[in-house]
């Protein structure tokens, strides 16, 4: 049985945002920042970020904003090919090691640069979740409502095939086939954003995880498995976020406020807005997607920070 954690009794936790960015997704993180610094109930909160293949005066000016830049944790028996080729993969390597990347504060949420704080409850959420007693790992699982949960392959004689991420994924790692069952029919815990206190026993299993995964799996989905077999395999505490924690989509806009919603009922406001699979809207503001209001009324939108807060501008 996974070990019981427990906050110390009379200390507040010192609180962390980090994310990690190299220098093309820099934009994005100017944006990330700037929609965590405008709310009131986030400024004594400090911020970071893993520095994944940014320039000198990128990792300059953050600093200068009163950013914490560190280097991403070194892996040695990693392709160094691979990291050259796509210095990213550093940070996805690195979120599993924030405990040592951040030894100064307590309870660490992570939030990847391609996505933005609509409501600030969200992130409150998450450090609450990770804080708890026992510490749990606080993270939102992937169910869409907009495809299949898990994609299938239909073999002859009504036979089927599971394709899931975390199925394919283990397997690819080579893991028992006990495992891969058991694993892949869970729903994926999306490492885009998560809490976790630096005090929580789950950072030793998540790191042994991916060890394991990099044997023989791919790098970037190697935090994503270590931290389904830490949850689903092993059974350390989990707090299952509700979406808007971080929101992949489908989108709907409130046509009163601007704001982007949930599509499930009452249509909260998205917390987080996570922009993954977004590839060219990640890079380029005009480009668009045709995004529904409450109504049924659909306007053509850029779903990054900057061009949605115009939009709110242009309403008000």
């Amino acid at each position: 049985m996974p070990p019981t954690d427990s906050l110390p009794p009379a200390r507040t936790p010192r609180r962390l945002i980090i994310t990690g960015s190299d220098s093309r997704y820099f934009p994005l993180l100017q944006e990330l920042i700037a929609s965590i610094r405008r709310f009131p109930a986030l400024e004594q909160v400090d911020i970071a970020c893993i520095d994944g293949g940014l320039t000198q005066s990128q990792r300059l000016q953050l600093e200068q904003q009163g950013l914490i830049v560190r280097s991403p944790k070194a892996f040695p028996h990693v392709s160094r090919r691979a990291l050259r080729k796509r210095p990213n993969l550093a940070i996805e390597l690195s979120k599993m090691w924030l405990d040592q990347i951040f030894p100064t504060h307590d309870t660490l949420v992570w939030i990847d640069a391609d996505a933005w704080v609509q409501d600030s409850q969200a992130v409150i959420l998450l450090f609450q979740a990770a804080e708890q007693t026992p510490y749990a790992l606080a993270i939102t699982p992937e169910i869409f409502f907009h495809k299949p949960l898990f994609r299938l392959r239909w073999l002859p004689c009504n036979l089927v095939q599971l394709r899931s991420i975390l199925y394919k994924n283990a397997r690819l790692a080579r893991l028992p086939r006990a495992i891969c069952r058991s694993i892949g029919v869970r729903p994926t815990l999306n490492a885009g954003v998560f809490a976790l206190s630096r005090m929580a026993s789950h950072w030793p299993r998540l790191q042994h995880w991916q060890g394991v995964a990099l044997r023989h799996g791919k790098i970037f989905s190697s935090g994503q498995l270590a931290i389904a077999l830490t949850s689903y395999h092993e059974g350390y505490t989990t707090a299952l976020m509700p979406a808007g924690c971080n929101y992949l989509g489908p989108w709907q806009t409130d046509p009163h406020t601007g704001l982007l919603c949930e599509v499930t009922f009452p249509h909260n406001p998205v917390g987080i807005v996570h922009l993954a699979g977004y590839d060219a809207m990640r890079l380029d503001p005009t480009v668009t997607l045709d995004v529904p209001d409450r109504t049924g009324k659909v306007r053509a939108l850029n779903l990054r920070f900057s061009t949605m807060q115009a939009n709110r501008s242009d309403l008000s």
